[in-house]
């Protein structure tokens, strides 16, 4: 019978468990002991695999005081030290980095149908030099968000992008930038590349189940180590519950059979038991968390050691909604 706690194989990356931590927000930018406290716990849980929080690539992102900028000069002494600490309990870390505004000088927040050939090659090249950094840092990889709202994933959704040249129409041509980029990074830089994309997104005419499927296999042809299976509201979205459990299930096990690389899916879990299940009930083999690991970082420990265990995480959704990375109640 599997577990969550089986040790396993995540591509090229060996994980002690199946549990994937997600991050979300920095709150903690100038207490550096705070983060490095924070990361020890989590690293030492018993977690599988680590992603970082938000990190920043635009000094004016919308989110830009809620993540740790690239730009900070004490981006590198940071990103090594957590680097270190992960990797003194074997537990490989990933950078995620997303952004939800570009950029051009003056001109702020670009739209996806605005953008020229030069503003999606200076796209392409700030992330590239944002993966070197963490790979100059230690990480494992990078995780790249065409997932949620963020700046990629409107890129790809036909509900914004109405471009009419090659990087417009059909999803091979709206997933271009991101294929090129991918393909680059794989070829060049030696790292884990995860991509998180949203299994559906509600809007009318908007990116759907099929071309979600379709850009993963795609993805995958450019060399991609892993999916991450989201929504665009997520976590707001489990919370609320806008559609059930199964149709997430669903939909990730249409796409474990369709890709032959490792897919990770998230969705508001938080019952060891219930997890057990689905391991064993469906083709699922990770699972990433978050809020949980807000509320408590080194929940785990308790989980592994009583063979059971449910979150405390009341799943109020404050770490969300206040861009804290530290609970509300605990």
């Amino acid at each position: 019978m599997k577990t969550i706690f089986d040790q396993c194989k995540l591509g090229d990356l060996t994980l002690k468990s199946r549990i994937i931590r997600t991050g979300l927000w920095e709150s903690q930018q100038n207490d550096l002991n705070a983060i490095y406290e924070r990361y020890e716990k989590i690293a030492s849980s018993g977690v599988g695999l680590i992603t970082s929080e938000l990190y920043s690539i635009y000094p004016k992102d919308k989110f830009v005081e809620h993540s740790f900028r690239m730009d900070n000069l004490n981006f590198m002494t940071m990103a090594s030290k957590i680097a270190e600490i992960c990797h003194s309990y074997d537990v490989p870390i990933l950078g995620q980095v997303e952004f939800i505004k570009f950029n051009r000088g003056i001109d702020l927040d670009i739209s996806v149908n605005d953008l020229t050939i030069e503003d999606i090659r200076k796209i392409q090249s700030d992330i590239i030099e944002a993966a070197q950094k963490l790979k100059v840092a230690g990480f494992d990889g990078i995780q790249l968000s065409v997932g949620n709202n963020f700046f990629l994933s409107k890129f790809i959704n036909p509900y914004y992008n109405q471009r009419e040249d090659d990087y417009g129409g059909n999803v091979f041509n709206r997933m271009r930038l991101v294929l090129e980029l991918v393909k680059v990074m794989k070829d060049n830089l030696g790292m884990h590349i995860s991509v998180k994309v949203n299994t559906f997104d509600e809007r009318k005419d908007g990116f759907d189940s099929a071309e979600s499927l379709e850009a993963c296999r795609l993805l995958e042809k450019v060399g991609v180590d892993s999916l991450q299976v989201t929504r665009p509201l997520s976590p707001l979205y489990f919370t609320k519950k806008l559609s059930s459990e199964d149709e997430l299930l669903e939909y990730t096990n249409k796409l474990i059979k369709s890709v032959d690389v490792p897919v990770i899916v998230g969705g508001g879990f938080s019952d060891m038991n219930h997890m057990n299940e689905l391991i064993n009930g469906t083709n699922i083999e990770y699972m990433s968390m978050y809020r949980p690991f807000v509320a408590q970082r080194d929940f785990l420990v308790d989980w592994k050691r009583n063979g059971e265990g449910k979150s405390r995480c009341l799943m109020c959704n404050n770490c969300y909604r206040t861009k804290k990375s530290n609970c509300y109640h605990f």
